[in-house]
């Protein structure tokens, strides 16, 4: 592992799916690790892929067959494996056959990777890491991370990407979470937890200039060294919001747009960690275009297009002279999906 392009912190969990009337599925790999690292993935083929660092912590029930799956990836895995805890579990309630609303609780506790465990690897010198946590963990988290590259004579800051927890999504967490953006690089909630902050409810309606404008109260506290980060707001169906203090604002579609009525239709089956793996797809776009934020948010939206196309993970194989997911070049959808976008401007 000499040169590590990206570094997830997310967790991966083994979910229990139900839906009405249906059998339950169970041990369906999913978390805010497992789908960014996949989003990073995508545009990683192999060996490449080798420059993503996946460090997991599971307990002794998480099934061979998975670990076997994960390690199909090509990736620096590192599993971190309880004998005496179980796996970090959780279950995904969908109300109706839509695809629609749901709710999600852990059924075990939740067993997280800590940075200390990077301290003489590798995984240190990572180019991006990307984290879900609460505004408070954050604080720490990413002091306790740039101390330890410090000690480990690593200088260079690398760009950190923070997806807020949700239940830490309120107004009496706000405070903590503007602090908390000054220190990361691209501060990324969903609309619904950027409307929650300030106790807005924006199931009524979509509203494009309220989400524009309650994002603009972040950028304008501060996010990353100097101000100079992004906040990236993921908006489902909607596509994303992307702002800097260094850039034009601009709304970006999903790859999936609703006037591509028959294909959505057959292609959108389940949007679970669909916004995760836009995340892991922003950051290798990030770093192959040279920091340029719009167009690393291209990638995003091509990574977050594989997640929603099945219930989990889609699936790899090996093309002519090429990796295909889903039977799909990657390289090539992302080129359709820019075509589009210089089509539009």
């Amino acid at each position: 592992m000499d040169s590590i392009s990206f570094t997830s912190f997310g967790l991966v969990v083994l979910d229990e799916i139900r839906f009405p009337n249906q059998k339950p599925l169970t041990n369906v790999l999913g978390g805010s690790g497992a789908y960014a690292t996949l989003g990073a993935r995508l545009f990683l083929p192999s060996p490449l892929s080798r420059s993503l660092a996946w460090p997991i912590h599971v307990g002794n029930d998480f099934p061979d067959a998975i670990a076997e799956h994960l390690r199909s990836w090509d990736t620096s895995l590192l599993i971190e494996r309880e004998s005496d805890m179980p796996s970090t579990r959780g279950l995904l309630e969908y109300q109706d056959t839509t695809i629609g609303h749901k709710s999600f609780k852990y059924t075990t506790p939740v067993l997280a990777v800590q940075e200390n465990k990077l301290q003489d690897t590798a995984l240190l010198t990572s180019k991006v890491y990307h984290y879900l946590a609460s505004p408070q963990d954050m604080k720490t988290r990413v002091l306790d991370l740039l101390a330890l590259r410090e000690q480990g004579g690593i200088l260079d800051r690398p760009l950190i990407i923070w997806e807020p927890a949700p239940l830490s999504c309120k107004p009496e967490k706000l405070e903590a979470c503007l602090e908390a953006a000054a220190l990361v690089d691209v501060f990324t909630p969903n609309h619904l937890e950027l409307a929650a902050f300030f106790e807005q409810s924006p199931v009524a309606s979509f509203n494009r200039s309220e989400i524009e404008m309650l994002g603009s109260k972040f950028l304008a506290s501060g996010v990353g060294p100097e101000g100079k980060g992004a906040v990236v707001i993921r908006a489902g169906e909607n596509g994303c919001f992307v702002q800097s203090r260094d850039i034009a604002s601009q709304w970006l579609p999903p790859f999936y747009t609703a006037d591509m009525a028959e294909e959505h239709a057959s292609k959108v089956v389940d949007p679970t960690g669909a916004g995760n793996a836009f995340l892991g797809g922003y950051a290798i776009g990030y770093l192959q275009r040279r920091g340029n934020i719009l167009e690393a948010a291209c990638y995003g939206s091509v990574a977050a297009s594989f997640a929603l196309e099945q219930v989990g993970m889609p699936e790899k194989s090996n093309g002519r002279d090429e990796e295909l997911w889903n039977g799909v070049s990657v390289g090539r959808r992302l080129h359709q999906y820019m075509a589009r976008q210089e089509s539009l401007q």
